[in-house]
């Protein structure tokens, strides 16, 4: 019976849904509250890390979160939504050390046999540059 359990804890660890889910978000946003963009590139989609390096996406990262008027980003989960078929959700986050109630939502993919994050494309495709520009003016 035992074997049973742990074997059904196994294979169910491994297949979409919502533990795995909420364990890989939890995941991420350990990654960004240690601020360790490194860490971060490996759970953003196949889709975002095609077009940065992992080098890239740590220097835009870092240079991004160094701006003066940025508060330092902490996450908390607050809930993970999946599709009927887990193949596709979205993870609701608070943000804090920012406005009251802000909140944060990032979509989730399920690709070969992990659940990726789809965040940061403002520091995928160097746009978060445009707000320091506002800033200036």
């Amino acid at each position: 019976m035992i074997i049973i359990l742990m074997v059904g804890w196994i294979i169910g660890s491994f297949l979409p849904g919502e533990r795995q889910a909420t364990h890989r978000v939890q995941e991420f946003i350990d990654a960004v509250n240690d601020n360790r963009p490194r860490d971060i590139y490996l759970y953003l989609t196949p889709q975002l890390r095609e077009k940065i390096s992992r080098e890239d996406f740590t220097r835009n990262f870092a240079k991004e979160r160094s701006y003066p008027y940025l508060t330092p980003l902490y996450l908390y989960l607050d809930e993970v939504k999946l599709s009927p078929d887990k193949q596709t959700g979205e993870a609701i986050l608070t943000v804090a050390a920012r406005l009251p109630g802000e909140k944060m939502r990032v979509h989730l993919v399920y690709y070969r046999g992990h659940y990726y994050i789809e965040a940061f494309k403002e520091i995928v495709d160097g746009s978060y540059q445009d707000k320091f520009q506002k800033l200036k003016r």
